[in-house]
Formats: structure tokens, sequence, C-alpha cells
């Protein structure tokens, strides 16, 4: 499993992260992103996303502030959402971003390459 250095704490990319709706701004595809339920903190539980002309999917979000750890699932029902996870782990320089994905479904071998990626350098220029 392939794992992205980023030049800050594991709690400012956690952070960075949670915030779902600046997702469009950096996920690779992300034409649309709809947050359909929040926890008592703000942070998306439930998430509507869309890619393109033909990817659409819901996915519930479980978010974990003290390992800066979230896992998500497929909303009920939903075809083309997978499950996975990411988390952030620290380092002598700042932290380590490891992303991974049950199952691609229809996505490239390099998605979570690519998202780890487009990650780091959104959160290097915001």
């Amino acid at each position: 499993m392939e794992a992205q250095p980023l030049p800050v704490s594991p709690a400012v990319a956690f952070t960075a992260f949670c915030d779902v709706a600046a997702q469009r701004r950096w996920v690779p595809g992300l034409k649309k992103v709809k947050v359909v339920r929040t926890d008592a903190a703000g942070r998306g539980l439930e998430v509507f996303y869309e890619f393109g002309e033909s990817l659409a999917y819901a996915l519930v979000y479980a978010w974990d502030d003290v390992h800066h750890k979230a896992r998500w699932v497929p909303s009920s029902g939903v075809r083309d959402g997978v499950s996975g996870s990411v988390w952030f782990e620290p380092t002598q320089t700042g932290c380590v971003m490891h992303y991974h994905l049950e199952a691609l479904k229809g996505r490239p071998p390099e998605h979570e390459r690519d998202v780890m990626r487009a990650f780091a350098d959104w959160l290097t220029r915001r």
C-alpha cells in the first residue's frame, strides 16, 4: 500500500480531509458533492457524490478524531460506492497519509495514488 507524505501534522491533515464540502476542490473528477447528514461537529455523516455523467453514489462516514482516521461504506442500496479508509500517521516532518479502497469498482488501478497526490497538492496550496 502506498503512502503520501504531507508537510502538516496529522490533526491538520485530518481536519482538512473531514471538510467533505471542500473535496470538490481536490478529488479528481468530482463534479458534485452534497452533504446529506452531519454529525454533532458538523462533519458529513452521509455524503452524495457525482462524477461525470454516469457515476453517482452516497457514502456513510465514521470519523475517529483520536486516531486521525475515517472509514466509509456505501449508503444503503448504493451500487457504485466503495468502502474505504484514510488515516494520517505522524512523522518528524509532518505526517503520512494512507488511503485505501476495499475494491476499485471500475476505477483505474492508480486511483488511490491519484487521490493522495491530489489531496497533498491541494493541502499545500491552500
